[in-house]
């Protein structure tokens, strides 16, 4: 009996999970005959085999499972369709599962595995004088950036509403900027998603905004160290002002 690599122009599933998750790849079928033999193969070049189930001599059903998927398999002997558990990124491919019985029937998936997205990082941008003069009542210049994989987008929301976003398969990470201007009570979140998950973090208007434009409106304050340092050493300049003109009178008195 021959277990090759099946006809490729059949019906191709696309299916995605992510890393840790179990996955079923569905045959659509819903009995199969007793005599029914099995064969998994993954890889669209030169597949492994990874499952073979068939009858014995006496009746006895046997699967063998090998290669990459050990002890991570489960086939369901009435659909033939099979389970793969703690699934990881180097089980994204191709998988064709052929079941043999009166006739041969091929069912194809393209799979996907995705890592979780990792949490956006929001920071503020450097400062520059052009920045600095625009930070009044609140508003600040921030960026949002993200670990990139697979497919990762990067977005900025006030509310509900999308403002940008920003995607790169060849970038290390992804960053986008945000300008805000002026006083406002909008709620602004930075998304990162991919096919599979996504997380997000809010913007802390009090953390990013409010103290970093009192910090710059206030760049000629006085501090309480500073303010009492001055008034010594006004103080001291007073004492010794007085100190010399006394000195200046007495001796003018004392001249003959």
């Amino acid at each position: 009996m021959c277990y090759c690599v099946s006809d490729l122009k059949a019906e191709v599933k696309p299916l995605r999970g992510r890393e840790g998750q179990t996955v079923t790849l569905h045959t659509g079928l819903a009995k199969l005959q007793s005599d029914a033999k099995i064969f998994g193969l993954f890889g669209p070049v030169r597949p492994e085999i990874f499952i073979v189930e068939s009858q014995a001599f006496r009746g006895e059903i046997i699967t063998e499972y090998k290669g990459r998927f050990q002890g991570r398999l489960q086939l369901d002997r009435e659909t033939g369709s099979l389970t793969v558990r703690n699934l990881t990124i180097n089980d994204t491919g191709l998988y064709q599962l052929q079941i043999i019985s009166e006739q041969v029937t091929y069912h194809n998936f393209i799979f996907t595995v995705y890592a979780s997205v990792p949490t956006p990082n929001i920071r503020n941008t450097p400062h520059n004088p052009s920045v600095d003069s625009r930070l009044v009542s609140g508003s600040c210049s921030v960026v949002c950036s993200v670990g990139n994989g697979k497919e990762v987008t990067l977005s900025w929301y006030r509310g509900e509403e999308k403002l940008n976003n920003t995607s790169s398969p060849h970038q290390a990470d992804l960053s986008l900027p945000l300008e805000i201007k002026g006083k406002n009570s909008a709620t602004y979140s930075c998304i990162a998603t991919n096919p599979v998950s996504n997380q997000t973090t809010i913007l802390s208007i009090e953390e990013h905004c409010l103290q970093h434009a009192d910090s710059s409106d206030c760049a000629r304050c006085i501090t309480p160290t500073e303010l009492v340092v001055r008034s010594v050493l006004s103080a001291l300049v007073a004492v010794a002002t007085i100190a010399l003109l006394v000195h200046h009178f007495w001796r003018h008195r004392r001249s003959p």
